[in-house]
């Protein structure tokens, strides 16, 4: 044992510097064994306590930190994982390139997330020293601190992957921990049945006519706004909001009939869509109200969806919950009330009653398979095609309704 200034007991271990054993003379009691580690081919030292004052277990602990370190610089791993706070904070400063192709309302979730949930709880933990036994304790705390939803704990899983994503990459850590997360509860969609959808738009044939001009141009964009929606199925947020009349083109079908498409930018990036047939007249309405409004035809740059002034036109929410009032149809037959984003789920659902194959149904609504059968699964057991198929071996083949006596 050799004397140092700074130490009362001070071990070279092999001899050559790499090991170094000793105990700090400012921890008089039950002073413990820290070990000080020179890996080849890295500067400075790597400094751990082995939280014992028995002199072979710190040992045993130092050569065995010694040879798992010694082998992530032979495979070219990092040594000293980052914070977590450090990670994240290089990620928001690239998060402009990184999600480059999203909007920036999802990137600004991502920063609140970050700041307000995961920077607080994780703060300057080491990132690969964040285990699965954390991250349920990281979960348990959002319901039981911040009362959040599944959804929305979900909705901050997947920010957190996103930043060990990109710790991955950067080389700061080797594996991703696994990322429990919470059972999405299935609620189904609020939508409008094929009676109810019919009964709306007749509806609002009449009650588009108002003596009041600046009413009637209101009812006008509400009509064909919800007739849009229910004819493409986009999202009524930024989708329908950032719509512009460049953003309509055209394409035909195997029989050369032509259907109108549509660019939108949203929640899955930027996609075209298929539009249902007729939905030409809805824009061909507001394209001539708009004409008549400035004299000539409005710039292919401007949103479909504006107001006179031509800035777009926010929101439908309160005209639309008007609407519902007028009509009877504000809660549907399962109490849930209905909002714009039922038309959306209204479009869903009869592409799947009409038997629209589930894969191209969620490339053109700009969701999942899994999110369509999580949600909207059940309803294809209507499909005529599928009743066929799960009924072709029964015995009786009666005409009859099965349901008259629902009728007496």
């Amino acid at each position: 044992m050799n004397d140092h200034k700074s130490y009362d007991d001070y071990v070279d271990v092999r001899g050559d510097g790499r090991i170094v054993m000793y105990k700090r003379k400012d921890h008089s009691k039950r002073p413990k064994w820290n070990v000080r580690l020179k890996l080849p081919d890295t500067k400075g030292y790597v400094v751990k306590s082995t939280r014992t004052a028995d002199f072979d277990e710190g040992r045993r602990f130092a050569e065995d930190l010694f040879f798992k370190l010694e082998g992530k610089v032979r495979r070219g791993e990092v040594i000293r994982s980052p914070s977590f706070k450090k990670v994240a904070k290089e990620y928001l400063s690239q998060v402009d390139y990184i999600l480059r192709d999203r909007t920036d309302q999802y990137k600004g979730f991502q920063e609140t997330v970050i700041r307000l949930h995961l920077l607080p709880y994780f703060d300057n933990t080491p990132l690969d020293q964040i285990s699965e036994d954390m991250m349920s304790e990281f979960v348990s705390s959002q319901f039981r601190e911040h009362n959040l939803s599944n959804v929305t704990v979900r909705h901050h899983q997947t920010v957190m992957k996103k930043v060990f994503d990109f710790g991955r990459r950067k080389g700061y850590i080797r594996d991703i921990p696994e990322i429990p997360k919470p059972k999405l509860v299935i609620n189904n969609r609020s939508d409008f049945s094929k009676d109810e959808w019919r009964r709306l738009y007749t509806f609002m044939r009449d009650w588009v006519q108002h003596p009041n001009s600046r009413i009637r141009r209101q009812r006008l964009y509400l009509q064909n706004y919800i007739l849009i929606l229910g004819n493409s199925g986009i999202r009524c947020g930024t989708e329908t909001r950032n719509l512009k009349w460049a953003d309509i083109s055209s394409t035909k079908n195997l029989t050369g009939e032509e259907r109108v498409v549509i660019r939108v930018k949203g929640k899955t990036n930027l996609r075209d869509v298929v539009c249902n047939e007729g939905i030409e007249r809805y824009f061909k309405r507001l394209y001539e109200q708009r004409t008549e409004e400035l004299g000539a035809p409005p710039p292919a740059t401007e949103c479909v969806m504006v107001n006179p002034n031509g800035k777009p036109i926010q929101s439908f929410k309160k005209s639309f919950n008007s609407l519902m009032e007028q009509v009877g149809m504000s809660v549907d037959n399962r109490g849930n009330r209905r909002t714009p984003y039922s038309i959306r789920h209204t479009y869903i659902t009869m592409r799947l009653m009409e038997g629209v194959n589930v894969y191209q149904l969620a490339s053109n609504a700009g969701t999942s398979i899994e999110m369509i059968e999580n949600y909207y699964g059940h309803l294809r057991n209507r499909d005529p095609n599928v009743v066929s198929e799960i009924t072709k071996n029964a015995f009786a083949n009666s005409q009859s309704s099965k349901l008259d006596f629902l009728k007496s």
